[in-house]
């Protein structure tokens, strides 16, 4: 009789022991759902985020730079308020004339080098507007020699849509430098006379441009000494950099609705 009780003690704990562990695997599943559900809320939330903000972006798409819509630099007050002076003597200027363009031509003074671009106008005021994907565009100034030792450089721009643009700098052997601008950020790479390379990069680029309106680009060389501009404003001083002899302006993503330029001097 003992040995059946103890048999049926034996019995019971062991139905005991075995519903416990059920209750603590469903314990478990039920953790192990609920943490599968907080994943899945939180990689919801985070792509209805990324969607919500690349359909701000999307939609901010039309109120970027248009030339139809914004009124052009006045260059003179650009000059008096900011770091920059041209140099006295062109050597190429564009300034997109009436007398001299025709809109939806191709700019006159320009090789196109890659991609596509034509003439622009809005207003009364004529602009270059770059096409076709990644655009090059080389002044018409004398082929790859026309730099001297002293120089300064500048144009009109205007950001718009995703646009990137991008300055480079050339011997006739290899490329010596390139300053790259997008609407947030701009950096800038040169080959130094000991043949080492010096790099910079500016952030919070919103603080020195504007969206919707014209900006101004300028670089300035004397013997070695390169600055860079932008809105008047020194942003780079760069010493000891090889000098160039001709520079490409570059549009990436160049769609014929963002990448603009006008005013195009080059100065000793």
């Amino acid at each position: 009789m003992k040995k059946i009780y103890l048999a049926l003690m034996c019995m019971a704990s062991l139905s005991l022991m075995t519903a416990c562990g059920d209750k603590k695997s469903d314990k478990g599943d039920v953790k192990d759902e609920n943490k599968t559900e907080e994943v899945a809320d939180n990689d919801e939330q985070d792509a209805d985020e990324q969607n919500v903000d690349e359909q701000e972006f999307t939609e901010e798409a039309d109120v970027w730079g248009d030339p139809a819509k914004a009124e052009p630099l006045d260059l003179t007050a650009l000059y008096a308020a900011g770091d920059f002076k041209p140099a006295a003597n062109v050597i190429f200027e564009d300034t997109l004339s009436k007398e001299a363009e025709n809109a939806g031509e191709l700019p006159t003074k320009w090789d196109i080098k890659e991609g596509s671009a034509e003439v622009g106008e809005a207003n009364g005021h004529y602009y270059i507007k770059m096409l076709g994907g990644t655009t090059v565009l080389l002044p018409q100034a004398g082929g790859n020699d026309f730099l001297p030792s002293k120089y300064t450089i500048e144009f009109d721009f205007m950001f718009g849509y995703d646009v990137w643009y991008h300055v480079n700098f050339f011997t006739a052997e290899e490329g010596v430098g390139d300053y790259n601008m997008w609407r947030g950020h701009a950096d800038w790479n040169f080959a130094k006379n000991d043949d080492e390379w010096i790099h910079g990069e500016q952030g919070e680029f919103y603080d020195y441009t504007s969206r919707d309106g014209w900006n101004h680009l300028a670089a300035s060389y004397d013997n070695g000494n390169m600055k860079l501009f932008v809105n008047g404003k020194r942003i780079a001083n760069l010493p000891n950099i090889k000098q160039a002899t001709y520079f490409t302006i570059t549009g990436d993503n160049a769609d014929g609705k963002s990448h603009y330029i006008r005013n195009i001097r080059v100065c000793k």
